[in-house]
């Protein structure tokens, strides 16, 4: 069962809390009339500044990232292109869908994110809740859970032994033969149990081989999200790129540059990752892969979302079935893209972080040596003091290979960043440390926390 809704406080909760108003003061003390804040040169007619945004994912983290956009766009800012992984692509969404472009939104976003109840994403049947949620907010539950298995096959091992011994001396002595028929009896049931057990495992094997291996199938996310598009009129992947690129009242420039802002065209990005035929997808962009042109509004743009934020194992793989792959037009598109000859008939997505968490690159325009608007980023750390030098002698196995994870998935977004130090004038980063990236038990109070960068309780509600 899921728990109760709590009472969710809202946005004012979070606008509200020490931390935030502190922030906002110290960046409008410093930043006034004789000493304004000047980021863009681009600029609407109400004077906010435009720049590019780009979101890293970072699971139930990514609330962090609604509160870091609301600190941005009480200073003026405003957000032209965006782009977006896994949790980032969730509030990329919505600052997209949200409003118009010149309206702050962020307010509106951290009002929808407190009345969701998070542990609702975890979706699977009531067995993987209850693991998923053991594994998480219990550090010594894997423990544990050896010393069970380690148990149950003591005592297995031990009725085996029991019955041959029993049974051998019981032609000896007559009074064991209650005790070796209760044995045997108990050895029967045990063996129904474990074949049971291994049925059940059996039928969760395939069931998860047939889902793409996800524990939870994400339907509740899906639904979610859809529902959050169409309450803000994006039905289809058209409505998305006429929200995206919706032009901006008086848009101008600080000053002079040979482009104009003609071609400041906004848009949005969602990055996942196309398993199939190994291929970083850039959703709406990319539509032509798997559809026609006068059928592309047959994709939802929920599925982005969700294909996006579909943490392999934890979340089933999201997919686009029915790829007309022998459409010209399909050919030509993925041999233009990616050089691909024989487009896939089905393509299966997982979260994007796999390839790229953090898609800084994406608005780099090598041709533009004088810009005239910068790229933001907004980072998530939750790595703490795990990533400090000489630590690497505590691992255990799972640090281990999720070391390795983090290292794959975020070489290329660093790469970058390596040879392009310019980039990280414009990233923030926010410290998460404490907070668990798979913790879909936040509480209320923890949400705050995230969103206002306070270390929090962390504790998880007993209701749950």
């Amino acid at each position: 069962m899921l728990a109760a809704q709590h009472t969710t406080p809202g946005a004012t909760a979070f606008t509200d809390a020490p931390e935030v108003q502190q922030c906002l003061a110290q960046l409008r003390e410093h930043f006034h009339a004789q000493n304004p804040l000047v980021v863009s040169d681009v600029l609407d007619e109400h004077g906010n500044q435009y720049v590019n945004l780009v979101q890293k994912g970072g699971g139930v983290l990514g609330v962090a990232l609604v509160g870091y956009t609301y600190v941005l766009e009480q200073m003026g800012i405003r957000f032209l292109r965006l782009a977006g992984t896994s949790a980032g692509a969730i509030n990329t969404a919505m600052m997209t869908a949200i409003g118009r472009k010149e309206e702050a939104k962020s307010e509106k976003i951290v009002q929808i994110i407190s009345e969701l109840n998070f542990f609702s994403l975890v979706d699977g049947h009531p067995s993987a809740r209850w693991l998923i949620k053991n594994f998480i907010t219990h550090k010594d539950f894997a423990a544990k859970l050896k010393k069970w298995i380690l148990a149950a096959a003591a005592t297995f091992f031990a009725l085996i032994v029991a019955d041959a011994t029993l049974l051998s001396l019981e032609h000896h002595y007559k009074w064991l033969t209650p005790w070796t028929q209760t044995c045997f009896v108990a050895t029967g049931f045990a063996l129904m149990a474990l074949g049971t057990l291994l049925f059940y495992l059996n039928r969760l094997m395939n069931r998860l081989k047939n889902a793409g291996f996800g524990v939870n199938p994400g339907d509740f996310f899906y639904t979610w999200i859809k529902d959050r598009f169409i309450e803000n009129g994006v039905k289809n992947v058209t409505d998305l790129n006429n929200k995206a690129g919706q032009p901006i009242p008086g848009l101008c420039l600080r000053v002079e540059h040979t482009k104009g802002t003609a071609d400041l065209n906004g848009d949005v990005t969602f990055i996942t990752s196309e398993l199939a035929t190994g291929n970083k997808i850039q959703f709406p962009k990319m539509c032509n892969l798997f559809r026609e042109k006068d059928q592309i509004d047959t994709l939802q743009p929920a599925g982005f979302v969700r294909a996006s934020m579909a943490i392999p194992i934890f979340f089933e793989s999201y997919f686009i079935d029915n790829i007309p792959i022998n459409s010209p037009e399909i050919k030509e598109a993925w041999l233009q893209t990616f050089n691909e000859r024989f487009p896939p008939t089905n393509a299966r997505f997982v979260d994007g972080g796999l390839l790229s968490n953090f898609p800084i690159s994406l608005f780099f325009n090598p041709h533009m040596m004088v810009p005239r608007l910068p790229t933001f980023g907004i980072d998530l750390n939750d790595a703490g003091e795990k990533s400090t030098p000489g630590s690497t002698d505590n691992w255990g196995l799972l640090g281990y290979f999720g070391s390795m994870l983090n290292t794959l998935r975020g070489y290329y977004d660093k790469d970058f960043l390596v040879q392009n130090k310019a980039y990280e004038g414009g990233i923030g980063t926010i410290n998460l440390t404490g907070f668990n990236w798979l913790n879909f038990f936040l509480s209320d109070e923890d949400k705050e926390d995230v969103c206002s960068g306070r270390p929090g309780s962390h504790e998880v509600p007993d209701d749950i």
